[in-house]
């Protein structure tokens, strides 16, 4: 059946190149699969995990597609990828990808990838091939439990990074992903209620970060339901070693990103807080405080709460 299906493709595939345009067709006999080949992109709907790989077209024309959406169809990695050497755009969301190795190695154009809802249990080894080209990653909706922020450190150019609704257990070298240089956007928010953040970054990583984002046009927006800013941020004691201007720098970067409130972490003392308040001071006077600044909150061991650390400078002891 698999002959006779290759066979209707390769005939559509020169149809296709008659005709130069859009068209439907069914992929395998039997089955509701749909497939749309247009002049750059090509679509597979409505396969319900049936394909084992995806359909092999005439080599001219897969050369030409920039674009693969697959959602809802593929039972296993594709091994003929590399059948579609130029693409850019590639959506397999919604993929039965359990246990499997999934290999980027013929995917060294890709500007953005989606696999998300498709059972990954764990981050793919971005190390074994740079993409260079990619600007968003989708990976949320999976069973990812750890994240390592060092299998992201090559992807240079990535803007966006989904990440949310994943189980996740413990997260390790978030410094890697902070010094993303064009990150932009990362979604953090998850359901997990303990998760262990395996070390805070270091004063030294921090002023690292502060003097990398000084003259640059860097935003960075992290939304995140777990992570606390105390969480990533030295002990007190070497909190206050990380020079002032250098954390103006830093809150300024992350001014729109939401953070876990510390109030559900833990409680602080007198010198924590004014350590916190020593950075957010420089703030105090702007009537259009982010979510960053209202999140961050201090539960003192009195049971008082004092919200808004950079407007509440004046505290009674």
């Amino acid at each position: 059946m698999y002959k006779v299906y290759q066979h209707f493709l390769l005939l559509f595939c020169f149809l296709f190149t008659l005709t130069n345009s859009s068209t439907s067709f069914s992929c395998i006999k039997n089955t509701p699969c749909q497939c749309l080949l247009a002049k750059h992109s090509f679509t597979i709907i409505n396969c319900s995990y049936s394909l084992p790989d995806l359909p092999i077209l005439n080599s001219n024309i897969s050369r030409n597609i920039t674009k693969i959406t697959a959602q809802n169809a593929l039972s296993h990695w594709p091994l003929q990828l590399c059948k579609y050497s130029n693409i850019q755009t590639l959506d397999l969301s919604g993929s039965h990808f359990k246990f499997q190795t999934i290999d980027f190695l013929c995917l060294s154009k890709l500007i953005s990838l989606n696999l998300s809802h498709s059972q990954i249990e764990k981050i793919p080894n971005f190390l074994q091939i740079p993409l260079k080209y990619l600007q968003i990653l989708d990976l949320s909706n999976n069973q990812i439990e750890i994240l390592n922020g060092s299998l992201f450190r090559l992807l240079n150019n990535l803007q966006i990074l989904y990440l949310q609704n994943n189980p996740l257990k413990q997260i390790d070298y978030f410094g890697h992903i902070l010094s993303l240089s064009n990150l932009k956007f990362m979604n953090l928010t998850t359901s997990s209620i303990n998760v262990t953040m395996k070390k805070s970054l270091t004063t030294n990583e921090w002023i690292y970060l502060a003097h990398k984002w000084k003259n640059s046009n860097k935003s960075l927006t992290i939304h995140t339901n777990i992570i606390s800013l105390q969480a990533i941020f030295p002990k007190t004691d070497q909190f206050q070693l990380i020079p002032l201007d250098s954390m103006k720098i830093i809150f300024r970067i992350l001014s729109n990103s939401i953070f876990r409130n510390i109030n559900s972490i833990s409680k602080c003392n007198c010198i924590q807080l004014r350590n916190y308040q020593r950075v957010f001071s420089f703030s105090s006077n702007n009537p259009n405080l982010s979510l960053l600044y209202q999140s961050s909150t201090c539960s003192m061991p009195n049971g008082i709460l004092h919200e808004d650390l950079l407007i509440k400078i004046h505290v009674h002891y």
